[in-house]
């Protein structure tokens, strides 16, 4: 009895607060706390606040906190919801309540009732990653497969990907492009599961497909969770997989309770398995659902919700909404090109700057998107170039990537035979057979020399090379590959002292080390493997725009462009991202906020990628709502950048704007420049001289 007097008390304390802070829509969506309930959450409209808002209200009309399921995509997230509901409810009011991800609450099941499952018994292991390798080491050997080809297979990859798709192993194959034929993929994926199961073991995507086959097979199972969970919450319901539908779908059961939030508009992540024709088909699973749309957006001014509703109106299969604006109309959005991605760094941190200086923002206040990491390397150039504090979120800053740092390991190398860090770095990067037992070899032949005639490793290598004898116990082979390796070295030292442009032959030795081949050998896929090319073509466009931009009197070499690199890699800011400008990919700026907005690269082939316009329209509509994620998260000004010509690999290429830049209105956009090969004089100051960059006020 006790237990139900603190929700009603706390009720009439609620209702007095959401009679101010809720608007109909949400005040609806709160309200309906019983059977299936779709929530459409447009991009900034407060759904956070519905979703615990919602379980005040469930706690408030009686239904025990030990009932209830609230489940999210990310660890963060569910810390965050639990620690804003403890906030309004206080901490003994959300006693039982299960705050989770997907895989803890499978794990939570699991924990429980695995013994229901043949072959299983508690406690079981949750396999990582690298256990996991050895497991398939051990059933390549026993079917005569090279293991050290597991990662260039992708074999990992792909059985992840087959289990989160909810098919059988021989129909997912069949339309993939496997390194082996589909019944090879069959027999390695269940000897698989019979490996892990005679270790009573699972891997990360047996937390849900192991409930779900649970639950299948064991009906008294499934009602003892039915009568224990009544009432279920999903965030972010766009991104759910058919594996994770499935499940939810079973525990719900009737009379489904449950309430889904969701934006088809935002669903990003079908590269990773989530399947946006789930939150679509919500209404034919559950007919009796009631269907909430929050469309009123309180981050984002008029002009910015006016662009974002005509973009996203090109996608066809969508539910139709359209976001209102609560923070009046705002300035018009600028558009700007730039002759190359140097000048459109310039373009923006020209901006940043004045904004800071004439309207007292903080670098905090700004956020630089782009398509792929490679792009962030121009922006990270000009902001420490002007001493702008900047953070670049959820990776690497671009000096820090590991082939970005074997490729200028090969450039030192070339440049100082006794640069023995450098040489030591990249002997075996891509991989030539020379391991630990070499180096060892190397070790012990160089301490048996007195100190005074040991030199350097490059002249231990050098007497290796001409007498091989003098490391025995080392294959034939492992010398040939140290041989070939110094030739390597000697061959572009004089390359790089030829006339021609540096930046060819650093293109020619990156295309000579085939590194696309060695990101393939360690397990990345098509999309990671075309990142990281990116980022050494980024390397190659750096030592060009150095060749174009020197003002010596000798063209440059090598030698002062290395000096280059390490000023800038010595002058990368810390990680504290506070009070810096956030430089980050448009998928992870989904669910954060900014006051000035820059889209960057907003050109075919990189804004669509590449794959998105030659694959299918779906994807091109992924591509789609990864630009409205974008420009929704503007909340007063937002900037569409671009360049005319884009280098690769050093050559100067002429680019297309981007489509989606001919999807906004013409009403809410306002060209700042547009320039081409050559252009880029005048500074963004003088450009904007007589443009409003505020609703209502000038420039200064």
């Amino acid at each position: 009895m006790s237990l139900r007097m603190k929700p009603a008390a706390g009720r009439q304390i609620k209702k007095k607060s959401r009679s101010r802070a809720l608007n109909p829509e949400q005040a609806e969506a709160v309200a309906r706390v019983h059977g299936p309930l779709l929530i459409l959450a447009g991009a900034g409209s407060g759904k956070t606040t519905v979703i615990t808002e919602r379980v005040v209200q469930m706690l408030a009309e009686g239904i025990p906190s030990s009932a209830i399921v609230a489940v999210t995509f990310t660890n963060k997230s569910a810390r965050e919801m639990r620690t804003r509901l403890e906030g309004l409810t206080g901490r003994p009011a959300l006693r039982g309540m299960v705050v989770s991800t997907f895989h803890s609450l499978g794990h939570r099941i699991l924990s429980h009732e695995i013994e229901h499952l043949p072959g299983f018994r508690k406690p079981y292991s949750i396999m990582p990653p690298d256990d996991l390798e050895n497991v398939l080491s051990d059933i390549y050997r026993e079917f005569r497969l090279d293991p050290s080809s597991i990662k260039a297979d992708g074999t990992l990859f792909w059985i992840s990907l087959c289990k989160n798709s909810g098919q059988p192993p021989a129909l997912f194959a069949e339309d993939r492009n496997l390194n082996y034929e589909p019944d090879l993929f069959e027999r390695i994926f269940r000897r698989y599961e019979e490996a892990l199961r005679s270790m009573n073991a699972v891997d990360f995507d047996d937390l849900l497909l192991l409930p779900l086959r649970l639950l299948r097979s064991k009906k008294q199972v499934l009602e003892k969770y039915r009568r224990r969970w009544r009432y279920f919450l999903v965030d972010e319901y766009q991104d759910t997989n058919p594996v994770q539908y499935e499940l939810m779908r079973l525990l719900v059961g009737e009379p489904g309770n449950l309430c889904v939030v969701g934006d088809d508009d935002q669903a990003i992540y079908g590269w990773r398995g989530a399947d946006v024709g789930i939150i679509l088909g919500f209404e034919r699973d559950y007919p009796r659902a009631h269907v909430v749309r929050l469309e009123t957006n309180y981050r984002s001014t008029g002009q910015i919700l006016e662009a974002a509703n005509a973009v996203i109106a090109h996608n066809q299969i969508r539910v139709q909404k359209r976001m209102r604006a609560t923070a009046g109309n705002g300035p018009p959005l600028r558009a700007a090109i730039g002759a190359d991605e140097e000048r459109e760094a310039q373009i923006i941190a020209d901006r940043i700057e004045e904004a800071m200086v004439r309207e007292k923002l903080s670098p905090a206040d700004f956020a630089i998107l782009y398509r792929t990491n490679f792009q962030s390397r121009a922006f990270e150039q000009e902001l420490r170039k002007r001493n702008i504090p900047h953070h670049v979120v959820g990776g690497y800053r671009f000096f820090d990537r590991r082939e970005v740092r074997d490729l200028i390991g090969y450039l030192r190398a070339i440049a100082n035979p006794a640069d023995e860090v450098a040489l030591s770095r990249i002997i075996n990067r891509p991989r030539r057979g020379i391991g630990d037992t070499t180096w060892r070899k190397i070790g012990e032949y160089m301490n048996s020399r007195p100190v005074s005639a040991r030199g350097g490793l490059n002249s231990v290598l050098e007497d290796i090379e001409s007498e091989p004898g003098l490391l025995p116990g080392v294959r034939p082979d492992t010398i040939a590959a140290m041989h070939e390796f110094l030739e390597l070295l000697r061959k572009y030292r004089k390359e790089f002292t030829r006339t021609r442009p540096l930046a060819q032959v650093l293109a020619a030795l990156i295309s000579e080390l085939n590194f696309e081949s060695e990101f393939r050998r360690e397990g990345d896929n098509d999309r990671v493997v075309r990142a990281r090319m990116l980022n050494l073509s980024e390397l190659t466009n750096m030592l060009a725009f150095f060749e174009d931009n020197h003002e010596g009197p000798e063209p440059p070499g090598l030698f002062e462009f290395l000096a280059r690199l390490s000023l800038l890699a010595q002058d990368q800011d810390s990680d504290d991202p506070r009070g810096r400008v956030q430089l980050l990919t448009f998928h992870l700026s989904k669910g954060l906020e900014f006051p000035v907005v820059f889209l960057t690269g907003l050109e075919e082939g990189v804004f669509p990628a590449p794959r998105s316009i030659e694959e299918s329209e779906s994807a091109l509509d992924e591509e789609r709502r990864l630009f409205y994620v974008g420009i929704t998260r503007a909340r007063k000004e937002l900037w569409l950048t671009g360049a005319s010509s884009r280098r690769r690999f050093g050559e100067r290429i002429q680019v297309e704007p981007s489509r989606f830049l001919d999807e906004l209105p013409e009403n809410c956009l306002e060209w700042v420049l547009r320039e081409t090969e050559g252009d880029g004089q005048n500074t963004l100051t003088d450009l904007l001289s007589g443009l409003s960059l505020r609703s209502g006020g000038d420039v200064g």
